[in-house]
């Protein structure tokens, strides 16, 4: 006799659930409502026996028996399940811009640290009425800031903040005022990525460039290599030079590849574009290519405008950003954060703070004691998620994929003899973050690829209002990004198609010259067309906020208005991820 899953017997009973901002996510009522009880990790780990467990329910939940004649498999029950490969889930490490919060420095010399702590490394520094944006309030009167390519920790008592800082510098304009000055160089800055957040701008123009060949993406620039003098040495000595020559040459440390881009694949460059070798971006992969082993330019621009930008191949990792030293050589990025990335690092970055405590079978308290679902269960309930109460419940509370496509912040799910008997955080990788045992406590751990059966994916980029309310509820107040304009990102509507038109014959026709469908003259950078939705709706692109003014053009396709019709062809065709504007 031992446990079964009442989902995994009779699958016309199966849990689907369906995420939606603020829904809470359980089991459908069914004629005989029957809880399961969890088996804790420690439990199924030392072989204890179903009629100890029993003893232990601390709910008083139904226990479900089952004679093992008629036990399904492992196989037939994993049979049933189809877990569906998803979209690739967005990395966390991109920047996002907020709204600027201006401060100026007080004093001759306001130094920025790598640390909350006056002993700590001084990353950069900054004279009197320098520029800084304040990027959040830390405790103990700290500020995290940045200021040029500075980004640290200053004391608050050292700047002039509100109303007062606001009013200097638009009198002064931004540009004119002071920045920070680096002391180290921003990717040994321990302190860089500590909030991934900027007052900056962090979408740029794409500039096109498409791999002549298979080609590796590096972390760094190799140093030259000076060239070899003419040999005109005696037989010895040279057999003695290239002994030298070898053991310099192992002790030159190559810079490592971060991932691969094949013959015909795409890159953005996003620095250093007049350098030999040039910094780049393909998909989640950054890192340097040297330019003659890239088309680049009007060239560029022409293959990507007939092969369809959307169908060529984009670079393969071969490490993940978070552990790519090149990761942060610039901030910027021709895609946005996503909504998604925002929660999750956001999630896991809560979730780290419970490390040590421990565990509690039937626990759900993070700070006195939890077992492995209660554990993710107040997780994800800190961040506006309901999820059930044990791990065979919320096994199939969301998108049930693949465990190696778990994102950090999704569920993996372990079974044992047809049970699942544990739930754990997935920090990327093969990283889990877990409530593990009575012996261990909530800890870092790896995959157990062997019990491992699927993950559930929960966090979507739809979950805008999720972000909202945690900014609104003072637990992600910098996590909501802002526009050029002053409007927040709204509902996230999609990866929609980017054209560009001008108000000439070829591209109006009879309609050439006079205003849009809506009424109003068109007007650059703020007119577009498309079709679904009202006129006045503003979406943000980019980073931009554009008001739909026109049509010609169906739902998911917005062509853009520029006042040349040059300027609209070189604007090509590009993708982006359209939002409402608030």
């Amino acid at each position: 006799m031992k446990y079964k899953m009442l989902r995994m017997l009779f699958p016309t009973a199966l849990a689907v659930s369906f995420l939606m901002s603020g829904n809470v996510l359980a089991a459908p009522e069914s004629e005989q409502a029957v809880e399961v009880v969890e088996i804790p990790e420690e439990a199924a780990e030392h072989g204890e026996s179903v009629e100890q467990l029993e003893t232990e329910s601390e709910s008083g939940a139904e226990v479900i028996l089952e004679d093992d004649d008629n036990q399904d498999t492992e196989e037939q029950i994993l049979s049933i399940q189809q877990p569906v490969t998803p979209p690739k889930a967005e990395s966390t490490f991109r920047f996002m811009k907020i709204e600027k919060n201006y401060a100026l420095s007080k004093k001759k010399d306001i130094s920025f640290y790598e640390e909350k702590d006056e002993e700590s490394i001084v990353v950069g520094s900054i004279g009197r009425k320098g520029l800084i944006y304040i990027l959040s309030e830390e405790e103990d009167g700290w500020i995290y800031a940045e200021s040029g390519k500075v980004r640290g920790f200053v004391k608050s008592d050292g700047l002039l903040t509100g109303k007062s800082a606001e009013r200097y510098v638009k009198s002064k304009g931004e540009e004119k005022l002071e920045v920070a000055e680096e002391l180290i160089d921003a990717v040994d800055n321990e302190a860089l990525t500590y909030k991934k957040v900027t007052a900056y701008e962090t979408v740029i123009k794409k500039k096109y460039a498409v791999a002549l060949e298979d080609l590796e993406i590096l972390e760094s620039v190799p140093e030259e290599t000076e060239e070899e003098e003419p040999d005109t040495e005696v037989q010895g000595e040279t057999e003695e030079s290239e002994e030298t020559d070898a053991v310099l040459e192992d002790e030159t440390e190559q810079p490592s590849a971060v991932g691969t881009l094949k013959e015909g694949g795409i890159c953005y460059i996003l620095a250093d574009s007049s350098e030999e070798w040039v910094y780049v971006e393909s998909g989640d992969v950054r890192g340097f290519i040297k330019a003659s082993l890239l088309m680049r330019g009007r060239e560029a621009k022409r293959h990507v405008f007939e092969e369809g930008e959307e169908n060529l191949e984009q670079a393969e990792e071969k490490i993940s950003p978070e552990k790519n030293k090149a990761c942060y050589y610039t901030l910027t990025s021709v895609k946005e954060a996503s909504v998604s990335g925002l929660i999750r690092s956001a999630m896991i970055d809560f979730a780290e703070q419970f490390i040590g405590n421990p565990y509690v079978w039937g626990g759900t308290s993070l700070t006195n004691g939890a077992d492995c679902s209660g554990f993710v269960q107040s997780i994800y309930s800190e961040f506006g998620y309901s999820l059930p109460r044990v791990a065979q419940d919320q096994a199939y509370a969301g998108i049930k994929i693949p465990v190696q496509d778990a994102a950090p912040g999704d569920l993996i799910f372990y079974m044992r003899n047809g049970e699942i008997y544990h739930v754990v955080m997935s920090l990327g990788d093969g990283r889990t973050i877990e409530a593990q045992s009575s012996a261990t406590g909530i800890v870092h751990s790896t995959v157990n690829y062997n019990n491992a059966v699927w993950a559930v994916r929960i966090i979507s980029d739809e979950d805008t209002e999720i972000l909202e309310s945690l900014k609104a509820e003072g637990k992600a107040d910098v996590y909501t990004e802002y526009t050029t304009s002053g409007y927040t990102y709204g509902k996230y509507l999609g990866n929609f198609k980017l054209t560009s038109y001008c108000a000439c014959p070829v591209c109006c026709g009879v309609w050439s010259g006079g205003p849009t469908a809506s009424g109003a003259m068109p007007v650059e950078g703020r007119t577009i067309a498309m079709g679904g939705v009202p006129f006045g709706t503003k979406l943000v692109i980019g980073g931009n906020v554009y008001t739909v003014e026109d049509r010609g053009t169906p739902y998911g396709h917005v062509d853009i208005y520029k006042n040349s019709h040059q300027d609209a062809l070189n604007f090509g065709v590009q993708y982006s991820e359209v939002y409402l504007a608030e």
